[in-house]
């Protein structure tokens, strides 16, 4: 029996339509979750790994007072990374600084400084919201902390759990090409006179800057304790610019990191500087000269002399000494950045003591003005517009430097080359451009260059990958398919290493030299009080296995290491070898 005049086929055919509704409903549903997670998926990228720090440990070496300071550093920067309140974020840095200087007069409790800071943000929708179900990665250091007490080990684990439930904008924010940006985050910047509170914020500022956006982190994690320890004097007890400059430079060579170089100050810090104008080799503990930077630029030393002394010190004693505040993602590389501080001066002429031809010469050198340098070397460039700046050596072999070269030259430099039995490119030089469209010219094939990935700013400490938008183009019906030797060494750095995985497409390459520098990706600059600058790698790199090269570089296919013996004949063991190579193949 059915009521109100319902007969059973009406309420059958009413009820059908009704699933039948509902069912469209749900399959929409469906399909816009499927499409709307596809697509997030697609630009979220895959997580790598987690940046994890160890606890402050019961080092019984290190003051009370210094581990205190360690877990108050890094609590401010769980609180101001993690936070997306905005007007609370304007107020962290000012705190922390009154909250240094009470702790070290001994006025306060550092967890009573903890227990009022989050009592702060006890609305924020950072903290308010229900449980958390995903996964926590970094909260080791939290519960076996020694100095953070129970109630204020569980409030910080709330605080970053309610944290990845908002996904609003953090303090920093990645831009579309991949890029982290620091902008908002500079706060004290154009103050020129800094205190040892504002030295203390800018050290927890490097030092947590590093723990969650630096890419290569993990290689440095079990050492970052003792280097906030090792830091800690060197930036509070800085007695002038000059010191304080010191230490974020001391700071930035904990890293290992070519891209790391630290700013000072409005003015070029190379103004007044003048420079010698040659490539300085140190192998097998000898510097050697290797070769000259701008061909119309005179000097008065040769390929192959040995540099004994400059000003009458004792060349290893100068390099030593320029180690402490300089950053090099390896020996090598490190070396090669400390020869090119040795011929900078203020002075127009140094003396330098050299073997040559097995005697002992002093030669008075004549600097060049560092601006009259750069505009020698710009002109240079301009000169190369248009023209073709490849050059046929030994048996019709084409030869080309990736430094000579832009968009506006390769047509015709390639065009002077096309007919050769091989192709030497020369990789050992920084690229004028990244640009991987003269490619077309050469037979390539499908090919993965590298895998990229930098922090994730939602859930800092994340390291996911992100899109690599270099693509190698198609190749020319007539392109090129003879031998391509790419050599390589320590000069092979950044977007000459993105280079090199892109030519590794080219069907019939081979790579031919030593390690590249090691350091590749984008990188970020960080602003600290008093006009400080620091930069250093913001974005990693991986192969297309994701083996990492950071700091150990991409090993050639063909290893050729120059030698004290080949520096002191002046000799390109290196290039000498690529058309050994290719005369024997062909």
């Amino acid at each position: 029996m059915f009521l109100y005049g319902y007969t059973a086929g009406k309420f059958l055919a009413v009820n059908f339509m009704k699933i039948k509704f509902f069912f469209g409903i749900l399959i929409s549903l469906l399909v816009g979750i499927y499409f709307f997670s596809k697509r997030n998926s697609q630009k979220e990228g895959t997580v790598l790994f987690y940046n994890t720090i160890d606890s402050t440990g019961n080092n019984d070496s290190i003051a009370g007072k210094h581990k205190e300071l360690l877990e108050l550093c890094k609590t401010w920067g769980i609180i101001k990374y993690h936070s997306s309140d905005r007007d609370f974020i304007q107020t962290v840095d000012s705190s922390l600084i009154k909250d240094y200087n009470q702790i070290i007069a001994g006025n306060t409790d550092l967890n009573a400084l903890i227990s009022q800071k989050l009592e702060l943000l006890s609305d924020s929708k950072d903290v308010k919201s229900s449980s958390y179900l995903g996964f926590l990665p970094d909260k080791n250091w939290i519960e076996t902390s020694a100095i953070i007490n129970k109630a204020n080990k569980k409030k910080l684990i709330d605080f970053i759990t309610g944290s990845y439930r908002n996904s609003d904008k953090r303090l920093v924010t990645a831009e579309d090409n991949g890029e982290l940006s620091f902008e908002d985050d500079s706060l004290f910047y154009n103050e020129t006179k800094t205190t040892p509170a504002k030295r203390f914020l800018a050290l927890c500022k490097l030092w947590n800057t590093v723990r969650y956006y630096y890419p290569y982190f993990q290689a440095i994690s079990g050492t970052w304790n003792d280097v906030f320890f090792e830091m800690l004097p060197l930036f509070i007890n800085a007695k002038n610019d000059q010191e304080y400059s010191a230490a974020v430079q001391i700071f930035g060579s904990r890293l290992k990191d070519s891209h790391v170089a630290v700013k000072s100050g409005d003015a070029d810090e190379y103004d007044g500087k003048y420079v010698g104008n040659v490539v300085l080799k140190t192998v097998e503990g000898k510097t050697f000269v290797k070769g000259f930077i701008i061909n119309s630029i005179q000097s008065r030393l040769k390929k192959g002399d040995e540099i004994l002394r400059i000003d009458g010190v004792n060349i290893i004693s100068l390099q030593d000494s320029l180690k402490e505040k300089n950053s090099g993602s390896n020996e090598t590389v490190l070396s090669r950045d400390i020869n090119r501080l040795l011929l900078l001066s203020r002075k127009k002429t140094i003396q330098l003591e050299v073997a040559r031809d097995n005697r002992i010469l002093l030669i008075q050198e004549h600097l060049t003005e560092i601006s009259t340098a750069r505009k020698t070397e710009e002109q240079e460039y301009k000169t190369n517009a248009g023209k073709a700046v490849s050059k046929i050596i030994g048996k019709n072999i084409g030869y080309i430097r990736i430094n000579d070269i832009f968009s506006g030259n390769f047509r015709v430099s390639f065009d002077k080359i096309s007919h050769t039995k091989a192709i030497i490119f020369d990789l050992r030089a920084y690229p004028n451009e990244i640009a991987v469209d003269f490619l077309k010219y050469f037979d390539t094939r499908p090919f993965q260059t590298m895998n990229l990935y930098r922090a994730d700013v939602t859930y800092p400490g994340m390291m996911r990958t992100i899109e690599n938008e270099m693509h190698i183009p198609d190749s020319k019906k007539n392109a090129y398919t003879g031998p391509v030797i790419l050599l390589v060494n320590e000069y092979t750095q950044s977007q000459g290493e993105s280079m090199l995985l892109a030519m590794k497409s080219i069907k019939n390459s081979v790579t031919l030299g030593d390690y590249t520098a090691g350091t590749n990706g984008n990188v970020m600059i960080i602003t600290l009080p008093g006009k400080v600058k620091i930069r250093m790698s913001g974005m990693g790199v991986l192969l297309p296995d994701y083996t990492a090269v950071q700091r150990t570089g991409i090993r050639p296919d063909i290893l050729v290491q120059e030698t004290s013996a080949s520096l002191s004949k002046g000799e390109d063991i290196q290039l000498k070898e690529a058309v050994n190579y290719i005369n024997k193949k062909l």
